[in-house]
């Protein structure tokens, strides 16, 4: 049954509309399948309760089982401060566009149907030199993999959490700076770390970003 918003919401705080948080969960087929309700475009989750309404949350969802995940990015339009033994924290993102897709598609995976992992934007293994920025500075990091909406980056330092806000900028392919937030976070590796971005695909920068990645689809950037 899908979950509802209509009884098991604790009193929410102000709204805060174009504030971002980012997050990962990993759940089990049934646990996606109660919480989404496709009739309505929402999803409940069991994590971010104590955003505010009006909140962007992008979540990096993984189905327990089958090691697919996709990500869903909606406001959230309802929440559920306080839980019970039968009723757990969350909150209720609605859901449109890229962001029903996916939910859709991880409804597919939660019940075994054959799915197309195409169906996620496509990845082009491409390595170009980025700099991040956040409150404590700068730092350079390569992109392993790059699409129309994100990247996946490496960078020797420092350590990134899922979640935090970003900047980021390369002269060679755009002149402003685009805003990205961490939808997942690796620890070290051959002493580098690793990060999945979200990016804020809008104004000059987003269209030279999404420029850049058609150029390496059409020069023959090898999907991944």
């Amino acid at each position: 049954m899908a979950a509802s918003a209509t009884e098991d919401q604790d009193v929410s705080p102000p709204s805060s509309k174009g504030t971002e948080v980012a997050t990962a969960l990993h759940l089990w087929p049934e646990e996606f399948r109660e919480g989404w309700d496709r009739p309505a475009s929402r999803l409940f989750l069991p994590a971010l309760a104590a955003a505010a309404l009006g909140t962007v949350a992008t979540v990096r969802i993984t189905i327990r089982g089958t090691g697919i995940a996709a990500t869903v990015t909606g406001p959230v339009v309802a929440a559920r401060r306080i839980g019970s033994s039968a009723l757990v924290p969350g909150v209720f993102l609605s859901l449109e566009g890229r962001g029903f897709s996916a939910a859709d598609y991880l409804e597919r995976v939660s019940r075994g149907q054959p799915v197309d992992f195409n169906e996620r934007d496509p990845r082009y293994a491409v390595s170009w030199r980025v700099a991040l920025s956040d409150d404590r500075g700068r730092f350079w990091a390569t992109t392993v993999n790059v699409s129309q909406e994100g990247c996946l980056v490496t960078w020797p330092g420092p350590v990134l959490s899922v979640g935090s806000a970003l900047r980021l900028k390369t002269r060679s392919l755009f002149g402003p700076t685009l805003t990205a937030s961490v939808c997942w976070a690796g620890g070290p590796g051959a002493h580098r770390n690793s990060a999945g971005l979200r990016l804020r695909i809008d104004g000059r920068a987003g269209r030279r970003w999404r420029s850049a990645v058609e150029r390496a689809a059409q020069s023959g950037a090898p999907l991944v």
